[in-house]
């Protein structure tokens, strides 16, 4: 069940979620204010809660807020438009980076065979969060963050191609980083150092 209410910090949208099991306050980019709260607990607890740390919502929902103006004013575009373009590219390009590897190298299995189709992947999703440029499930399933489009290309590339990297060795060994590296004509600690100068 979802309820919406204006309560001084802007309008504030309420959702009861059974697998919440504490509340928890979230602010969109565009600088909606959102709290979770699970089914047992009153909305009243959770409007008390959410003003428990009402300065600081207010106070990060205006940085929010500034910085779209800005980036409005000067002329950069929406979260909308950058997201639109990511599902125009992302995925088109993570399939060309994958028929690029699977040209580029060969891998063996433990045994000494050549594995088969190594960087096969069944879907790329678009996400917008801060918390990284991309990651990859046990599923095979590829996840990009919208913004690469906002990188240098070269940029972009290698974030894919670390993921994809990652369907074949999930984990941050010396025979990834070596794949990475052949991958990217050894250029992966100069482009994992161009890329940490960027935010998210």
């Amino acid at each position: 069940m979802t309820v919406k209410y204006d309560n001084g910090l802007g309008e504030v949208t309420y959702t009861k979620y059974p697998q919440s099991r504490s509340i928890r306050v979230i602010i969109s980019s565009k600088g909606e204010i959102k709290v979770t709260l699970p089914v047992y607990l009153s909305y009243q607890e959770a409007e008390r809660f959410l003003f428990s740390v009402g300065g600081k919502m207010a106070t990060k929902r205006m940085e929010i807020l500034k910085r779209r103006k800005s980036a409005h004013e000067a002329g950069m575009p929406s979260d909308y438009q950058i997201n639109k373009q990511a599902h125009a590219i992302l995925p088109q390009r993570t399939r060309q980076m994958y028929e690029l590897m699977t040209q580029k190298v060969k891998i063996r299995d433990s045994a000494g065979n050549i594995m088969e189709d190594p960087f096969r992947y069944n879907r790329v999703a678009i996400k917008n969060n801060s918390s990284n440029w991309g990651s990859c499930s046990t599923l095979r399933n590829i996840n990009l963050n919208m913004n690469l489009v906002r990188l240098p290309e070269e940029l972009m590339d290698y974030v894919i191609a670390h993921e994809l990297c990652h369907l074949v060795y999930p984990n941050h060994s010396p025979r990834f980083h070596a794949l990475l590296n052949a991958i990217t004509d050894g250029k992966e600690k100069a482009l994992a150092a161009r890329l940490k100068n960027y935010k998210l």
